[in-house]
This record gives structure tokens, C-alpha cells and sequence, in this order.
């Protein structure tokens, strides 16, 4: 390697890419449909240096997905049925239940102290997290992938790079002591 690539050992550094990826259904045209109206959206995405950093973060993504399809009935956010009701009364209403329920899967998984376990191990040793939901609204998937980098310094270039600004060199006084090269103030 001759002491040229920067990065942990000789495979360099380990970054996670971690992502949250909403597709559903459309309806009409829509640019980017594709499979007879299908659109995957980004709802997130990130570099993590830790497999621990990336599964916190997937998990607080998925309290957000799930807070999105499904939030607390009475968030002041949400407008009233009538004046004289609760924030979201009668607005959100319960599904049938064979119907999957995609935020109570994602919140069962970030609950889920085993599962945790699991994802943890399989981001140490390198292999890729995918976690998913649907329901008749669209899948929402989480992924970490482990990915390797390396960086190579340019042919040439210095081991030490020093603030390229030197202000006493431009004005010709030092910037310490206020004196000129010839010592003079």
C-alpha cells in the first residue's frame, strides 16, 4: 500500500449508505411512473461511519414513516371533524384487519430488541439490511448498505497540508510579532 491510501487497514473505510424509499400507485400520468403507474420516491438518505449510527438512524426513520401514515389521533396538527371535537376526531378511522398495517410493523421492528440484535450483527459483518412494509398504499423499505472506500492521495502531494492563507506573507509584516522580514516594527 506504501502508506498512500487513507482509510482503516488495507480495505480502507467502512461507510454505511442508508436509505428510506417510498413506492406506491399513481394515478393519471405522472413523469417518472413506471410498471403501469408505480413511483418510488426517496423519502431520506445518508452516509453513516458506524453500523450502529445506521440503525439508529433507520430506526428514527421508521417512527417517522409510521408517524406519517399513522399519527396520534389527537395531534393539534390534524383539523377537527366538528368545532366542538378533539384535533382528528373522526378524521382518522381504523382499517380492517386483514388489511397490513404498515406503521405498527415498523414500530414492532424498532421495538423489537432481538430483531435490533440481528440487524446490528449482519451491518458488523458487512452484509446488507433491508427492512420492509407494505400495505394498499405503496411498500416503504429501508436499507443499509455497507460499502467499502477507499482514498488515494494525488501523485505528489503533500503528507501535511497547512492553511494555504499566510496573511504576514502577503502583507509582509508577521503576524505575531508585527515586525517586517528585516526586524523592523
Amino acid at each position: 500500500m506504501g502508506g498512500d491510501e487513507v482509510g482503516a487497514g488495507a480495505g480502507g473505510a467502512r461507510v454505511y449508505v442508508v436509505t428510506v424509499v417510498a413506492e406506491g400507485p399513481v394515478s393519471g400520468p405522472v413523469a417518472g411512473a413506471v410498471d403501469g403507474g408505480v413511483v418510488r420516491f426517496v423519502l431520506g438518505a445518508r452516509r453513516m461511519y458506524t453500523p450502529e449510527g445506521a440503525l439508529s438512524w433507520l430506526r428514527e426513520q421508521a417512527h417517522r414513516v409510521a408517524d406519517g401514515l399513522d399519527p396520534d389521533p389527537y395531534a393539534p396538527w390534524l383539523p377537527a371533524a366538528r368545532p366542538d371535537s378533539a384535533p382528528g376526531a373522526g378524521v382518522l378511522v381504523a382499517v380492517a384487519p386483514y388489511v397490513p398495517d404498515v406503521p405498527t410493523a415498523l414500530r414492532n421492528w424498532c421495538d423489537d430488541h432481538r430483531q435490533q440484535g440481528a440487524a446490528l450483527r449482519r451491518l458488523v459483518a458487512g452484509e446488507r439490511l433491508v427492512v420492509g412494509a407494505a400495505d394498499h398504499s405503496g411498500r416503504y423499505t429501508l436499507t443499509a448498505e455497507p460499502t467499502t472506500v477507499v482514498a488515494r492521495r494525488r501523485c505528489g502531494a503533500p503528507r501535511h497540508r497547512w492553511w494555504p492563507f499566510r496573511p504576514w506573507r502577503r502583507s509582509g509584516r508577521h503576524a505575531r510579532t508585527g515586525t517586517t522580514e528585516g526586524g523592523e516594527r
